[in-house]
Formats: C-alpha cells, structure tokens, sequence
C-alpha cells in the first residue's frame, strides 16, 4: 500500500476523530442555555449541550467496532486532555488582563461586555469540570461495556445492541453525574430532576437513531456495502 494515499478507512478514522472533538468541545460550550421540550403532558430540562455530546459516542462506537478498544481508550484520553487544555484556555481569556500587567483589554471592549463575557464562560468553567468528570467515567464505561458485548456476542449480527446498551447506559451515568455536579445549588432539585430526566430522555433518542450511521461508517471504513447488517 502507498504510504502517501489516505485510505477510505484511515478518511473514517479522521472523521469519527474529529466528529468527537469538535462535539465535545461544544457540548461543554453550549451547556449553559437549558432549552424546555414538551413532550405531551411532560416537560423536560435538557441543556443544549446534549445533541452535540451524543455524537462523541457514535464516534467512540465506530472506532471501537472497526480500530478496537486500543483505539477508541486512546481518543476517550486525549479528549480528557482536550477538556483540560480547553479549561486552560477560557481562563486565559478570560483572566489574562488581571494577572500580567503588560496585557490590558482593547478599548472596545467595555467593562460591561467584560462583565458578561465573563459571567457566561465562569458558568462554563463549572460545567467544563463537571463535564470532565462526568465525562470521563461515561466513556470509560461506554468503551468497556461495548467491548464485552462484542466479545460475548460475537459472530451473532449483534451491533446494534452494543451499540444502544453500551451508549444508554454510559449516557445514563453521565448525565447523573454532569448534571449533579454542574448545577447542584445553582437549580432546585425538581429542575435537576428534570435536567437529568430531559438529557436522558434525548441521549436514548438519539442513540436509537444514530445506530444506521454506525453501520454506514462501519461498512464506508470496512468497504463493504452500505446496507451490510451483519456483524
């Protein structure tokens, strides 16, 4: 094979890599607006951040399916760094002004556009910690439960299982953890309740509706037809 070619496969790889980096990053970014879903007589708390963090699973889960577990442990870890350096980062911008004197804010940039700058991303740093913790025991969890469902169903077409139960019941524990940690005190616990409720309710949704996705990068890295079911 010609070193200098990118591969079908190696195009996916980049793709899913991708796809978990750049959801990551803006699920802990837009976790601060809480969107109300009515759902008939029932109505959930779901952060906005919800929809762009389930797709870090579809990612994890094609890398786990096609690259193995090696793979997949290894990009959960370099997210669990992205999540510091991003940390890092926002207080940076956020501080930077404050703490080396040869550095002082453009004159546009008024004291009250500073003051909500800073009450957005200050808000966004607890949900960057709570979103690191929470984060990295769910898709520790994911990556480990879909692995021992592939062991133990192998050679019986069970994908779609592995990939729905590893994903809700890893996305079950982060959001008990994420929204515990990010917004305890700062809501009631009816509306913790109801954020737990809400992200749960959407993550199993989209799981459910993400499974033909996993199958098609699946079979795109793996050069098999894009309607092959098995495995």
């Amino acid at each position: 094979m010609d070193p200098s070619r990118v591969t079908r496969k190696s195009l996916v790889l980049f793709f899913c890599i991708g796809l978990f980096m750049v959801s990551l990053v803006l699920a802990a970014l837009t976790a601060v607006k809480v969107h109300v879903f009515d759902l008939g007589p029932l109505s959930v708390l779901v952060p906005a951040g919800t929809l762009a963090f389930c797709f870090t699973y579809l990612a994890t889960d094609v890398i786990s399916e096609v690259w193995g577990r090696g793979y997949a442990l290894g990009v959960v870890l370099t997210g669990v760094i992205m999540r510091f350096v991003m940390l890092g980062l926002i207080l940076y911008a956020m501080y930077l002004e404050d703490v080396a004197g040869f550095v002082s804010v453009a004159p546009s940039w008024t004291p009250e556009r500073d003051a909500e700058f800073v009450s957005v991303f200050a808000f966004g740093l607890r949900t960057n910690l709570a979103g690191i913790v929470a984060f990295a025991i769910s898709a520790l969890a994911d990556v480990l439960i879909f692995h021992h469902l592939r062991r133990r169903d192998e050679g019986r077409n069970r994908l779609w299982l592995r990939n729905n139960l590893s994903t809700m019941i890893s996305q079950m524990l982060n959001s008990t953890i994420f929204i515990t940690v990010a917004f305890g005190g700062s809501e009631t616990w009816p509306a913790i309740g109801s954020l737990i409720l809400g992200q749960v309710v959407v993550k199993i949704l989209v799981a459910a509706i993400d499974t033909p996705l996993v199958y098609v990068l699946r079979n795109i890295a793996e050069g098999r037809r894009l309607t092959d079911l098995s495995g």
